[in-house]
């Protein structure tokens, strides 16, 4: 979502859908990197306006920040081999076969409540699940929506597998709204980029920054 480039400079999805929003709402803004556990105190010091990045929009951090809308909710997603005819990945069309994930993740809580009727298959990573699918050893796997989709779409994968259509969203589970948080006296500013962001979305320009750095449809 957000990374230093080869050029030094601060990019991502993140970042971009920022300065998108700013610059439909004409707003002059600049980004700068900063440490995970500097970005709230950074706003409570007034050394930052806003956060494109950080901390969980929980009722901690939304004791010290406002928070615009959702830019972005991180989902669940399955993918199968390339050659399997399944397409839909519902408990029930995937009743009886091995799905792989990574153990000790939400994704293998949720596996676990809602698929008990397939053979639920734990790895140590998400890479590893990928490499047992691509031998055929695993029917499917389920993870964090981006990372199946850069598996799927990269050379781990050599080309054997495929998405399965939908993704999943789960709130208590795995799924997370980002947002961008803003200091507690500039509900201006909250408002400002709340406009911003539904103007770039309205203009495509967000449809068109997810497909910037996603290979393969999100939903």
């Amino acid at each position: 979502m957000s990374f230093i480039s080869r050029t030094g400079a601060p990019t991502g999805i993140a970042v971009e859908l920022a300065i998108a929003a700013c610059e439909r709402a004409q707003l002059d803004c600049t980004v700068e990197a900063r440490p995970f556990a500097d970005i709230l105190p950074a706003l409570a010091s007034g050394k930052a306006d806003a956060a494109i990045t950080g901390p969980r929009p929980d009722s901690g951090t939304l004791r010290q920040a406002l928070a615009t809308r959702p830019y972005f909710r991180t989902l669940g997603r399955f993918a199968a081999a390339g050659a399997s005819t399944r397409q839909q990945a519902t408990p029930s069309a995937l009743s009886g076969l091995r799905i792989g994930v990574a153990r000790d993740t939400l994704h293998a809580l949720w596996l676990q409540t809602y698929y008990a009727s397939a053979e639920i298959v734990t790895f140590d990573t998400l890479a590893m699940a990928g490499t047992a699918l691509r031998e055929a050893q695993i029917d499917a796997l389920f993870g964090d929506n981006l990372q199946v989709i850069y598996w799927v779409s990269g050379e781990a994968a050599a080309g054997c597998c495929r998405l399965l259509d939908d993704a999943f969203s789960d709130l208590d589970y795995f799924s997370r709204d980002l947002v961008i948080l803003v200091r507690r006296d500039r509900p201006d500013l909250r408002d400002a980029l709340d406009y911003g962001l539904d103007q770039a979305q309205a203009a495509g320009t967000t449809a068109q920054i997810l497909t910037t750095y996603v290979p393969l449809p999100l939903w």
